[in-house]
C-alpha cells in the first residue's frame, strides 16, 4: 500500500490513517512508512478533503496526543498535516450538528432520577481538550477530586450489520474517552429495550449497575470550572 499511496483518493487515504488509529496500530512494526506515505497523500489532496476525512484526522492527532506511554514525537508527515490542517480538522470534528434521539432523552431522564441532586448531569457535554461531545456527562465533585462518567447512548447506527458489534468509530470514541480520564459507560439500545417493559425500577437498577457510583475513584483529569459548557455550535459524534 505504501508504494501505491499515490493512487488513493482523499477519502481512502484518510481512511487508511484512521483505520490504523481504530486498530491501535500506529506504533506497530512496519507502519511508520505507511503513515508517512498516506500523510503526504492527504496533504496532496487537501483541497478535496471533506468534513468526515477532517474529523478522522482530528482523531489521529488526538491519538498521538493521548499516547503517553511511548512518549514518541509526532511522525514528520503527521506533524505536517496537523500544522497545515489542524484548525480545519478541529472545526470539522467539534462542529458537527447534534440530534438527541428519543432514546437518549429517555435514558437521560431516568439517569437524573437515579442520581438525584447528589451528582451533576449535563447532556451533549463538549470535552474542551478533544472536541468530543458526550451524550450525558455525570460528575461527582469532592475534596478528593472529580469523578466523571461519559455515558454514551448507543442506538443501532453505532453498530455493524448484525446490530450488536460496535462500529470502528464507536469503539474508538469509547477508548479515547477512557484515555481522556472519563469512565466510559455504554448503554446499547438492545439492553435498554429488553428492560423497557419491566418498569422504571429495572431501568434505574440497570443504570446504577452501569455507573457503579460508589466504586469508581476520583479521576486524575483536571476539570476547570465551566469546561465544556459553551454549547455554541456543539456537536455529537453520530
Amino acid at each position: 500500500a505504501t508504494a501505491t499511496a499515490g493512487k488513493f483518493n482523499s477519502q481512502s487515504a484518510g481512511m487508511v490513517l484512521w483505520a490504523l488509529v481504530v486498530m491501535g496500530a500506529l506504533h506497530e512494526e512496519g507502519v511508520a512508512d505507511l503513515i508517512e506515505s498516506f500523510s503526504s497523500r492527504v496533504l496532496e489532496l487537501r483541497g478535496q478533503l471533506g468534513q468526515k476525512e477532517k474529523s478522522q484526522l482530528q482523531q489521529l492527532f488526538l491519538s498521538y496526543e493521548l499516547d503517553l506511554v511511548s512518549g514518541m514525537p509526532l511522525p514528520t508527515g503527521v506533524a505536517r498535516v496537523k500544522q497545515e490542517l489542524g484548525a480545519e480538522c478541529w472545526q470539522a470534528f467539534s462542529g458537527q450538528e447534534t440530534h438527541e434521539s428519543e432514546f437518549q432523552l429517555e435514558v437521560a431522564a431516568v439517569l437524573r432520577r437515579v442520581v438525584g441532586s447528589e451528582l451533576e448531569i449535563e447532556e451533549e457535554y463538549r470535552d474542551a481538550r478533544s472536541g468530543y461531545s458526550i451524550d450525558v456527562l455525570v460528575r461527582r465533585r469532592s475534596a478528593a477530586g472529580s469523578t466523571e462518567w461519559a455515558v454514551e447512548v448507543d442506538g443501532p447506527t453505532h453498530f455493524l450489520g448484525d446490530g450488536r458489534t460496535p462500529s470502528g468509530s464507536t469503539l474508538l470514541k469509547r477508548r479515547q474517552l477512557g484515555e481522556l480520564g472519563y469512565t466510559a459507560v455504554a448503554v446499547p439500545y438492545w439492553e435498554w429495550n429488553d428492560l423497557e417493559g419491566k418498569g422504571e425500577e429495572q431501568l434505574r437498577r440497570y443504570l446504577q449497575d452501569k455507573l457503579r457510583i460508589d466504586q469508581v475513584p476520583p479521576s486524575s483529569r483536571s476539570v476547570p470550572d465551566g469546561e465544556g459548557r459553551d454549547q455554541a455550535g456543539t456537536a455529537r459524534e453520530p
